[in-house]
């Protein structure tokens, strides 16, 4: 009796290891497909390469075009022209007009107030015409007597081209060629009138002075005589007649409008 039952333990242990031993091999069996489970993950990892196209922004350097907003630059230009504004109007600062003959008497007769007071009526009429922007001579020559200077009008007045009121240039060669009464407008631009033509220069055709003939150096209005020009002088047809020197006058009122004459000026703008 004790011998069936040995033999069946023993019968039994060896179905115990033998289903053990099974289940070992269904475990490992189950276990191979775990080894196959990276293929999955490899094929969900050959669509990451497509992250590679990202490399398509580099397009973004098409943003470089906007470079052409350097074409901005033109607005210097701008500043250019109000630069060539501002340069023009620099230019035409002052008033046009450089020459006129006065439309009143110089002074009384003769007398003017030397060189200082003829000039300051050529000032005086310039700026009542609008022209007070210029620094203005009379056209006049003084010599040595009664202790004066000599001064020749033509190193008084600057060196030219000048401007009458119209526009109209006085050449620079006034003192070899003569100038027609058309160009020898008063401040206002109106001409001469033919019986106030007696212009008072104290001078020869040269821009001179003509020896003592400027009335004691322009201070006196009954003494001595002084040397005139004609306004209209390319109408007389006389060949002595200079728009600057024609012939000369006594120097009070009465026989400078006797001569037809009232001492007027020539003025002109040295600047």
């Amino acid at each position: 009796m004790r011998v069936v039952v040995v033999a069946a333990s023993v019968t039994l242990g060896a179905l115990m290891c033998l289903v053990q031993a099974c289940s070992s091999d269904g475990e490992a069996t189950q276990g191979e497909p775990d080894s196959g489970s990276p293929d999955p993950g490899t094929s969900s990892g050959l669509p990451g390469s497509s992250g590679t196209s990202g490399t398509s922004g580099t397009s973004g350097t098409s943003g470089t075009s906007g470079t052409s907003g350097t074409s901005g630059t033109s607005g210097t230009s701008g500043g250019t022209d109000a630069g060539d504004a501002a340069t023009e109007a620099g230019d035409a600062g002052k008033s046009a007009m450089t020459f006129f003959v006065t439309s009143t008497p110089g002074g009384t007769g003769g007398n003017l107030g030397g060189l200082a007071g003829a000039d300051a009526k050529c000032k005086t009429l310039a700026t009542a015409a609008g022209g007070g922007d210029h620094t203005w001579r009379a056209y006049l020559s003084t010599n040595t007597n009664n202790g004066g200077t000599l001064v020749n009008a033509k190193d008084r007045i600057g060196a030219g081209p000048w401007k009458n009121k119209a526009g109209a240039t006085i050449p620079t060669t006034l003192h070899t060629a003569n100038l027609p009464a058309a160009l020898l407008l008063d401040e206002k631009g109106a001409a001469v009138p033919l019986n106030r033509h007696d212009i008072l220069s104290g001078s020869n055709v040269d821009g001179t002075a003509a020896n003592n003939n400027n009335c004691q150096n322009w201070t006196s209005a009954n003494q001595g005589q002084a040397r005139v020009g004609h306004t209209d002088s390319d109408t007389t047809g006389q060949n002595q007649d200079r728009w600057n020197s024609a012939h000369e006058v006594g120097c009070s009122a009465n026989a400078m409008l006797g001569a037809n004459g009232e001492g007027r000026l020539f003025c002109f703008a040295i600047d």
